[in-house]
């Protein structure tokens, strides 16, 4: 069970928000941030990339969920060259804090997969509006 988490509190309604992430990309942090929708949308963006990530999310059970995302790849002249295909399950340990496990697949602009990795640990802390 999660901390201070009431009446008809499942993992989707404290999901929605904006969280702060921290990924560990082999041992070194990787920061970003996440928002997910209501209706089930993520929008993300990490230190590590060129362009935002879009998604969707679902909730997994009473304290888990999953979501995914793209991001697009580009050089220089603004050319594609790929995309990276996000994945991530995580579960709440408070109603503000999650923790899980992601992984990603970079594919070339035809969508030939050419590599891709998991199990790297992802921390997100929810804010509000700064006062």
């Amino acid at each position: 069970m999660t901390e201070a988490s009431g009446p008809g509190q499942d993992a989707g309604s404290r999901l929605v928000g904006t969280w702060t992430t921290e990924l560990d990309n082999d041992g070194e942090p990787t920061f970003g941030l996440a928002s997910f929708s209501a209706d089930g949308g993520v929008t993300s963006t990490q230190t590590n990339t060129k362009n935002i990530g879009l998604g969707n999310w679902v909730a997994t059970g009473e304290d888990t969920f999953e979501y995914n995302f793209h991001i697009l790849a580009t050089d220089e002249a603004g050319k594609l060259v790929g995309e990276a295909h996000i994945n991530v399950e995580g579960q709440f340990v408070s109603d503000t804090r999650w923790e899980g496990l992601g992984g990603a697949s970079f594919y070339d602009p035809e969508g030939k997969r050419l590599r891709g990795h998991g199990g790297s640990k992802v921390v997100a802390t929810k804010f509000g509006i700064d006062k």
